[in-house]
């Protein structure tokens, strides 16, 4: 790699590092209720070497009973010890890997096709896009598994390629942290073994590689196995109540017990809910539907990259590139775990699906500059498409630093109003006896916990949760002098009422008394205290 390539690369990561941080402080809008409960499992293993429930070094992270997978946590102990249990230091994993991924997807790209200036623009794609950096900017697991599968994926091919046996070590190696890395991890897990047993057909790896990778992916099984972790269950769509509601409507307006049965009618939908990740409304326009992760006016790609993404498809196959094959199955396999949820169309589900948009479109991009015969008109075209996109890019960048977290959805989807209400609980701990806080909209004792930077050996000694609701969560009802079933009792004096506007419908309250926690134009919680 020349001096000029290392160059461009870093200032390619440098660019992606600033829009990591720029405006981190008020876009998104608040700290959610998984960052926070991220941030507190990991105070509390470096306090401790066990999570909020006491369980040493877990392998699956408890949390509100959806048994969050724990490498993230794990990676962001460091951090935490640096920073100290804050927002920056729960997020700052995630920066310093936003650093480190564009060199990744440089590395996958050149290898995949040959050419580093097709992995210096996928490189330079990844670190504009808004719809993969907006996630980067949050503690979500999403973004550091979708890292270490391009890792893994650039390991696998250097391995074939170069048929050396480190590459080979280390692409069995990386399967370790993926293992642990979010809930999409398994179907990469699945999809790499599918490749090695292909690999070992062709004679490319040795029958032995491939029974170490099987002996490896079935002991990566066991703790799925042992804990069965009923939040994944409940998000698979045959196990969503409507797709009952919807087979049995169809059967009383006379349809066919053979043609219309949950099989049936579920593969129907699931086909269709796959076809929409590659939909221009999902990918150009309208996104996640969970306006945390997403919001019409931030588009996913511009509009530039999805047509790039087609051209580059038409060029892998007329110029027969030797990995075409491999990235279409990347591209229909990235989306699989998303469409399998019933909660809707999902950014965080489908992520590395945007990373293998940009690697294609990069190669789109380079083939269709060198398809033009004339130089000048390629420098004009090549311009023209340039500004497009950086227009295109700023649109949705100005969209989300300076209007996103204005919006009213925007600060409810992100349970905005918590850090506030921790702050006034932790001034005002020692003037009340008990606290009553709604747990409505959220899990209020998580932002406690880390807002208070509650001892985790205190702690755990009241951890207590009740067991999953149809959703797979569980609930916190009270600890210490927190209680999280809020009613309101005029005759306790030393007691504190922390709810939501419409929790106090009906009550005669003294104005006077009456706190508001009021974030852009909502008003989040009311605090109201008889002393």
């Amino acid at each position: 790699m020349n001096k000029k390539t290392i160059l461009i690369l870093i200032l390619i990561s440098a660019i992606s590092i600033f829009i990591n941080l720029y405006k981190k402080d008020t876009s998104p809008p608040c700290f959610n209720v998984d960052e926070a409960a991220v941030g507190y499992n990991v105070y509390s293993l470096l306090k401790t070497g066990k999570d909020e429930y006491g369980t040493l070094l877990p392998l699956r992270l408890k949390s509100f009973g959806d048994y969050k997978l724990p490498l993230y946590s794990y990676l962001s102990v460091p951090f935490i010890a640096s920073f100290g249990l804050n927002e920056f230091g729960t997020r700052a994993l995630n920066t310093f890997v936003s650093f480190l991924f564009p060199l990744v997807i440089f590395l996958l790209t050149s290898e995949l096709f040959k050419k580093k200036s097709i992995g210096l623009i996928a490189a330079l794609f990844f670190a504009l896009s808004p719809a993969i950096q907006t996630i980067g900017r949050q503690a979500h697991e999403a973004y550091l598994t979708t890292f270490i599968i391009t890792l893994s994926l650039w390991l696998l091919i250097k391995s074939i390629n170069k048929s050396q046996n480190l590459y080979k070590f280390l692409f069995i190696f990386s399967l370790f942290p993926l293992s642990f890395g979010y809930q999409f991890s398994r179907l990469w897990l699945g999809f790499f073994f599918v490749l090695i047993v292909y690999f070992a057909i062709c004679k490319k790896v040795s029958v032995k590689y491939l029974l170490v990778y099987l002996g490896i992916f079935l002991l990566l099984a066991i703790p799925d196995i042992i804990i069965k972790p009923t939040r994944v269950s409940n998000l698979l769509f045959f196990n969503n109540v409507g797709l009952g509601l919807q087979t049995a409507e169809l059967r009383s307006e006379g349809g066919s017990r053979l043609f219309y049965n949950k099989a049936t009618v579920g593969i129907k939908n699931y086909i269709f809910g796959h076809l929409i990740y590659y939909s221009p409304q999902f990918l150009v326009s309208l996104g996640d539907e969970n306006r945390r992760f997403n919001y019409p006016g931030i588009s996913p790609i511009t509009f530039v990259e999805y047509l790039l993404l087609f051209i580059g498809l038409y060029y892998l196959f007329k110029d027969k590139q030797k990995w075409r094959f491999l990235l279409i199955l990347c591209l229909f396999i990235s989306p699989v775990a998303a469409s399998l949820s019933w909660v809707g169309s999902s950014i965080t589900r489908s992520l590395p699906l945007i990373i293998f948009i940009n690697i294609v479109c990069a190669y789109g991009f380079v083939r269709l500059i060198n398809s033009l015969p004339n130089k000048l008109t390629a420098k004009l075209f090549l311009g023209l498409i340039v500004l497009i996109y950086f227009a295109f890019c700023f649109y949705s960048w100005d969209f989300y630093f300076n209007h996103y977290p204005k919006r009213a959805t925007a600060i409810r989807s992100w349970q905005c109003g918590n850090r506030e209400m921790a702050t006034f609980v932790k001034e005002n701990y020692n003037n009340y006896d008990r606290f009553y806080i709604t747990k409505k909209n959220s899990q209020p004792y998580i932002f406690l916990l880390f807002y208070l930077n509650y001892p985790p050996e205190k702690y755990q000694k009241q951890a207590n949760l009740s067991a999953p609701d149809d959703f797979g969560f569980g609930q916190v009802e009270n600890f210490d002098k927190f209680d999280f079933k809020f009613h309101y009792d005029q005759n306790l004096k030393k007691a504190v009422f922390i709810g939501y506007p419409d929790d106090f419908n009906g009550l005669q309250l003294d104005q006077n008394k009456l706190k508001k926690i009021k974030v852009g134009p909502e008003e989040v919680f009311w605090i109201y205290s008889n002393k």
